[in-house]
């Protein structure tokens, strides 16, 4: 037997407060009210897995035309702006509207967002905590993932291709072209800003997979910053010196950039000594001394189109999204 839904009262119950002073801190109104008080009643509602009457009445109307992607806070990127934009107008042509939050389920709860609004999906560029997810199956809103763990088995014939996979193709790419360029001792150099970790982390997983079909490991691994004046670009670089590394793959063009820059002050010749290929060819990469190659691709997010709107037309569990290639391929210019 399902547990019945908590109501207002019910949080004023579990609170010691009445049902205005409730409304009050759910809706953002608390002014007047302690500190404490509010913290109670926070808690109570958590605890009950209350869903304010707000998203209630939404859920009873039917459906709406809000998209929440939840992105995380992570390093800018032309690539990511152009993709969250085209995203958001394909979903306008299609009647919808894209909210964007960069903060919600990652740095501040995802619960509080959805007592201002109850979106018809929920778009998350990031794995969701357990709680988050039973929250949204909780309130009947289907969630697209992008990082989710999607069942392979759910569409028979062609695979998925989820988001995950698409990152490590990017690494592969990245390694077999140094590889083919004769390069043997290749290192990877990521990014140190935590929320783009998960981005590195399979990056990094698709250079090892090719390095691993060459008999080759990686000679050196770790990452740098970008707001430190340099200060971990060169350290990176001295340590590669050592190992006698003669190609990295980088991050991305930003992490590619400060790495060229340091291995040329400590003499490292670029191409010749150590060839340098990062990812998402930026439009500065073209004008650095030597120009970096890099991987361009298509945008893999018009891919999850139809399951992002058929996900708002429906409160079942999103279809699994069909992807069967991704189109990427190597911007060759002077640094590698």
């Amino acid at each position: 037997m399902s547990r019945r839904k908590a109501k207002s009262q019910d949080v004023a119950n579990r609170a010691g407060v009445s049902r205005t002073t409730v409304s009050l801190v759910l809706n953002h109104h608390a002014a007047n009210i302690p500190e404490q008080t509010r913290k109670k009643v926070l808690q109570a509602a958590k605890e009950l897995e209350f869903i304010p009457s707000a998203a209630a009445r939404t859920l009873r109307k039917g459906k709406g035309s809000i998209v929440l992607c939840l992105t995380v806070n992570a390093e800018p990127s032309s690539r990511a702006d152009e993709a969250w934009s085209s995203l958001s107008e394909k979903l306008h042509d299609r009647g919808l509207v894209c909210i964007f939050s960069r903060t919600a389920g990652s740095t501040t709860p995802l619960r509080q967002l959805l007592w201002e609004i109850t979106p018809s999906v929920v778009v998350p560029f990031f794995d969701l905590n357990a709680d988050d997810k039973a929250m949204l199956q909780q309130m009947g809103i289907p969630v697209v993932e992008f990082f989710g763990s999607q069942n392979k088995e759910e569409i028979k014939g062609q695979p998925i291709q989820l988001f995950a996979d698409f990152q490590i193709q990017l690494g592969t790419v990245q390694a077999n072209y140094l590889l083919n360029k004769g390069c043997d001792k290749i290192a990877y150099v990521g990014t140190a800003t935590p929320s783009s970790s998960a981005l590195m982390n399979d990056r990094r997983k698709g250079v090892r997979r090719a390095l691993d079909g060459a008999g080759l490991e990686l000679v050196a691994n770790g990452t740098i910053s970008l707001h430190d004046n340099g200060q971990s670009a060169k350290l990176m670089v001295e340590r590669l010196k050592e190992v006698g590394c003669n190609g990295v793959c980088a991050y991305n063009d930003e992490h590619a950039a400060p790495i060229m820059a340091q291995a040329q002050k400590q003499g490292i010749r670029v191409p010749q000594n150590m060839r340098i290929i990062g990812v998402d060819n930026e439009p500065i990469s073209a004008y650095l001394q030597p120009a970096l190659t890099s991987i361009d691709y298509d945008s893999i997010i018009p891919a999850y189109l139809d399951s992002i709107v058929a996900a708002c037309n429906s409160s079942v569990k999103p279809t699994p999204v069909e992807r069967n290639q991704t189109t990427l391929w190597v911007v060759e210019r002077e640094s590698a």
